[in-house]
């Protein structure tokens, strides 16, 4: 799956394929109070692009497309000899059997 609209690497100019939606936690861990700041600043949801061909990662703030559907999916990649879209931790191509360069 490339889910391609609009994100281009600054790298090296490639589109961005979409990996997941996190939750990354707000708040951060103090003496006295220990981990109870953390749980009182909630987190932030933000999206996770990856360039496939230079494996840089972007942060955008979550809204726009909604990905929760997608959450219990695996990550795509795609195939550089081919353009094949497959799974990101399959070991080979399923369409032309290149090694996947992710896992080596």
């Amino acid at each position: 799956m490339s889910d391609y609209i609009g994100k281009r690497c600054s790298n090296c100019g490639r589109g961005m394929e979409y990996v997941k939606t996190e939750q990354i936690q707000l708040g951060k861990t103090s003496f006295l109070l220990g981990d109870w700041p953390n749980l009182l600043s909630g987190a932030l949801d933000v999206e996770i692009w990856a360039c496939p061909g230079c494996r840089k990662l972007d942060f955008y703030g979550g809204g726009g497309k909604d990905w929760e559907e997608d959450e219990d999916r695996i990550a795509q990649t795609t195939c550089p000899v081919c353009g094949c879209v497959h799974d990101l931790d399959d070991a080979k191509c399923p369409h032309c059997k290149t090694p996947n360069p992710n896992l080596q």
